[in-house]
């Protein structure tokens, strides 16, 4: 395609999220790698392997047209759904701390379920382009929300609830955005409220999270340690920090820092002004994304893009929020800055797909004459 552009504003904001985010990761993880490993960088450069991966897909995606990722759509969904089937398969999938979410031998373990979140978006924005001009009947927005129902069954059972959740809620989005009418949108949220309210209440583990969100000095041994870890971490850093490299909280209190609760390290060594500039630059790239996708030439790349926008702006509202203590637990990373191989490969993904979409804006995006807006790329959706 011709005159490819690039948006130099999210290259710029995803490239100083990913450097802080290796230097943090280094930071949190040294000193427990040279115990466990004999090595300091052991998980640093882990994560530089999985960036450098990720960072060709990201290329890769960006320089490709938007057509070959929707033609080839259910290829991909079907490629993850079997990735989620393996995390069932003794001796193919990895389990921690009771949840079997990886695949993978020996040290190289992938985690299906986070592309997984952004194929079945994908499948769904095709659906709804599609179908948007019948989005009002009720026929078609339940064919719409059993897209993603196969990703998202496979992924609660493994148990993986916050990502179920994520998911939904992302697929739920995307559906109000193609044109979902008032009354739709009060009814699924009241029915999907509901439901997940029924499964946390069903299964003791995530009431105990509850229970240790609403009062964690009752389970200060248990599920509310490392929220009032991070409040003592976050305390100690006051505005300014206690410098780089000098949390006390991940050496002796906080278990794996440098993967959730890694804004309690940040805020610890580099204060509440670190946490701060961290939230501006999430909110630039919300604010980038978000203007990709009101410039996108067609339906389809308008709700990919903001969906996908909204994935990244989401899981740092619900991460830091995890670690403030504002929020109940439900581990999630912090994008671009925790520590996580696929992670890290996913939102890199998703900075692809925003730049190639990016590169084909039109003069007259659909955004100007939505929802009847013309969709150019239909016949590929039908593909």
């Amino acid at each position: 395609m011709k005159n490819r552009s690039v948006d130099p504003w999210l290259i710029l904001t995803s490239t100083l999220l990913i450097l802080f985010g290796l230097v943090m990761v280094y930071s949190a993880s040294a000193m427990v790698a040279f115990e466990r490993f004999g090595d300091e960088s052991h998980y640093l450069m882990r994560q530089i392997i999985a960036l450098c991966v990720g960072l060709g897909l990201c290329v890769a995606t960006a320089v490709t047209p938007l057509r070959f990722l929707r033609r080839y759509r259910f290829i991909l969904y079907g490629a993850v759904l079997i990735g989620l089937v393996l995390c069932y398969i003794p001796g193919i999938r990895y389990g921690a701390n009771g949840a079997y979410r990886w695949i993978g031998v020996g040290p190289v373990h992938f985690q299906p379920s986070e592309f997984a979140k952004i194929i079945a978006l994908i499948v769904l924005a095709d659906f709804l382009a599609v179908n948007r001009s019948q989005i009002a009947q009720s026929t078609v927005v339940m064919k719409a929300l059993l897209v993603p129902l196969p990703a998202m069954a496979l992924i609660f059972f493994q148990p993986d609830f916050g990502t179920t959740a994520i998911t939904f809620g992302l697929c739920a989005i995307m559906v109000f955005i193609a044109g979902l009418s008032g009354t739709h949108t009060f009814v699924a949220g009241i029915l999907g409220t509901a439901s997940i309210a029924m499964m946390a209440v069903l299964e003791p583990y995530r009431m105990k999270r509850l229970t240790s969100f609403v009062d964690p000095w009752s389970v200060s041994d248990n599920e509310g340690h490392q929220v009032i870890q991070s409040w003592v971490a976050m305390h100690s850093g006051g505005f300014w920090g206690q410098g780089l490299g000098n949390s006390v909280a991940k050496l002796h209190w906080l278990p794996e820092p440098w993967t959730d609760f890694i804004g309690a390290v940040v805020a610890e060594e580099l204060g509440l002004a670190a946490i701060i500039g961290l939230i501006v630059l999430y909110g630039v790239f919300l604010w980038r994304g978000l203007h990709i996708a009101r410039n996108a030439r067609d339906a389809f790349s308008m709700l990919l893009a903001s969906t996908l926008t909204l994935m990244v702006g989401f899981e740092a509202f619900f991460n830091l929020g995890v670690v403030m203590g504002v929020l109940p637990p439900k581990g999630l990373v912090l994008p671009f800055i925790s520590y996580g191989a696929t992670a890290m490969m996913s939102h890199l993904w998703i900075i692809g797909i925003l730049l190639s979409i990016s590169a084909e804006s039109d003069a007259s995006p659909v955004a100007a004459g939505w929802p009847n807006a013309h969709e150019p790329s239909r016949a590929v959706g039908a593909a």
